[in-house]
């Protein structure tokens, strides 16, 4: 594959860090040539087929994640198509596949007629949202032939200074706070209970916005809340072989600060890294 232009790239489907890590992916596990599932993401036609040469490409969306994400009236992401007829994953038949794909599902739903199907899995930014991760990877396996590879980088991470993971929230006085511009303080959602939190965040926004970032940080079922340690180990227990599982992007954080979660969260020991990148294998035998 020649070198793309990731500029280009991302200019032409007006993508971001999606293209920089689709062609990490590439250079980790190979992707061109290869049928592909796409666990959590649906990136353009174009992209997978047309510029990085994929054979064959299913993106599998989580439906009941967007219906939330997007409730707060404002854009989370790169949300596909929601209107129209769905395709579910559950009765996905291979025997009727395009070049390009997309279906609405849980990956544990795989059926049974794609067992052994796929070549590679790729996956951005999804999986801290997967709350039956060790089914979850367990089904990942089943889908892979022999010798097939999964690549997924994905964050923030629970345990990460931002793991909150706050969607697009806009309060009475027009602020919109995310989790890029959030009211949480650094660990926050870590160190204090949901109504010392709330307390916090009325001196930042009103009340009724207060509850619903409140809901979000600890209650809503969009993300799994494992910290890094967790999918380490969720990893380790899995029916795959690893070859990288290696915490990603590093911030500045205090000693004082690093004591206090490790002594609230015993066995726990990383807070410093906001994602995690992933490469396993599927046995062969």
């Amino acid at each position: 594959m020649a070198i793309p232009d990731t500029a280009a790239l991302k200019q032409k489907y007006n993508l971001t860090y999606h293209i920089d890590y689709l062609l990490y992916g590439e250079q980790l596990i190979g992707l061109k040539g290869k049928k592909v599932l796409e666990v959590g993401g649906s990136l353009p036609e174009g992209l997978v087929i047309g510029d990085l040469q994929a054979a064959q490409w299913l993106s599998l969306e989580e439906i009941d994640y967007w219906t939330e994400s997007l409730s707060t009236g404002h854009l989370q992401g790169t949300p596909p198509e929601l209107q129209g007829e769905k395709k579910l994953f559950a009765q996905a038949d291979p025997a009727q596949f395009a070049a390009h794909n997309l279906c609405f599902g849980r990956i544990e739903e795989l059926p049974e007629a794609l067992t052994g199907y796929f070549d590679a899995i790729f996956s951005i930014a999804a999986f801290e949202h997967i709350a039956k991760l060790p089914l979850a990877l367990e089904k990942m396996a089943q889908a892979l032939r022999p010798g097939g590879k999964l690549y997924a980088l994905f964050g923030p991470l629970w345990s990460s200074y931002n793991g909150h993971h706050l969607p697009e929230i806009e309060d009475r006085a027009g602020n919109r706070w995310s989790f890029s511009n959030s009211p949480v303080p650094p660990w926050a959602h870590l160190l204090v209970r949901p109504m010392e939190l709330f307390d916090f965040l009325c001196s930042k926004t009103d009340p009724e916005t207060a509850r619903e970032i409140v809901y979000f940080v600890y209650s809503s079922p969009h993300i799994n809340r494992f910290f890094l340690d967790d999918y380490r180990e969720i990893v380790a227990r899995s029916s795959f072989t690893t070859l990288q599982c290696t915490p990603m992007f590093p911030v500045n954080m205090q000693p004082p600060v690093q004591e206090r979660l490790e002594a609230m969260y015993p066995g726990r020991k990383n807070f410093d890294h906001s994602s995690l990148l992933l490469v396993l294998e599927k046995p062969v035998g």
